[in-house]
């Protein structure tokens, strides 16, 4: 369902307040008898909490601090709408007791008294909507933080865990080449490749490198193909020793670019 402005919801109701009573709603002011109190300030907090709405809604979700300083503006425009709308709900009860005191018969509900509780009704629709709004973005925005803070993480050891993924690979390289068969080469990709070719794309984001990661994460991807089934990610069982050799030379001609790429940094 589109997004409806929170403060634009509220004047709809006001005016179908007024289309099916003839009569203003009572006044937005605090207290028991609805005298002399201070502007609950309702609709301005429904326009704050539309503003704040808006940015979350427009910030890139990938922006984790952006996003966590717009949430804690909407959390707090929330809280203002929350206390204003308590102080109007007093309002909205004290008139309702008034009509229910003027009933001629006890079950006879006059179409004033009617509409006031459909104030309160859909008062109470406009907080629980916002309330879960502010919750969705709130956890967006907090999974947006742990993902950049994983990826943080990730690029602060590259070296490390390429130069591991480097070192998986040379020994796979030597396990094959010592019982070149289907069943050893199929039992190591595309594991080998994958791990490097991931810890290839962080590298993107790595300053100083001397060459371009995604040339050697092209060379590698036919070895990386999780859903490949043939060559050269798997082998057929008739392949001879001769062409998993040759598969293994020019997957370790790639693996020594990748291994400059890291030493050249």
């Amino acid at each position: 369902m589109a997004h409806i402005a929170f403060d634009q919801r509220w004047d709809k109701v006001k005016k179908e307040f007024e289309a099916i009573t003839g009569k203003h709603k009572p006044k937005e002011s605090k207290g028991i008898f609805n005298a002399f109190g201070s502007y609950t300030g309702l609709s301005k907090s429904l326009k704050s909490c539309e503003t704040a709405y808006q940015q979350c809604d427009t910030t890139n979700s990938t922006d984790a601090k952006a996003g966590q300083s717009a949430v804690k503006a909407y959390g707090a425009a929330f809280k203002d709408f929350a206390k204003a709308k308590k102080s109007y709900v007093t309002v909205l009860e004290k008139a309702i007791y008034d009509e229910f005191v003027k009933r001629e018969e006890k079950d006879a509900k006059s179409a004033y008294e009617r509409a006031l509780k459909f104030l309160m009704k859909e008062l109470d629709a406009l907080e629980s909507t916002i309330e879960a709004s502010v919750g969705m973005y709130t956890t967006k925005f907090d999974q947006a933080a742990k993902d950049q803070s994983t990826e943080e993480k990730m690029l602060k050891n590259w070296e490390k865990n390429i130069n591991g993924a480097l070192a998986r690979a040379a020994a796979g390289v030597a396990k094959v080449k010592a019982k070149p068969v289907p069943e050893t080469y199929n039992e190591l990709f595309p594991t080998l490749a994958r791990d490097i070719t991931m810890q290839l794309v962080f590298a993107r984001k790595i300053d100083n490198l001397k060459a371009e990661p995604d040339f050697f994460k092209k060379k590698l991807d036919p070895w990386a193909n999780q859903s490949g089934t043939g060559l050269p990610v798997k082998v057929p069982e008739d392949y001879t020793a001769k062409q998993i050799m040759d598969l293994m030379k020019e997957f370790s001609t790639v693996c020594k670019g990748v291994v400059q790429l890291v030493n050249t940094r």
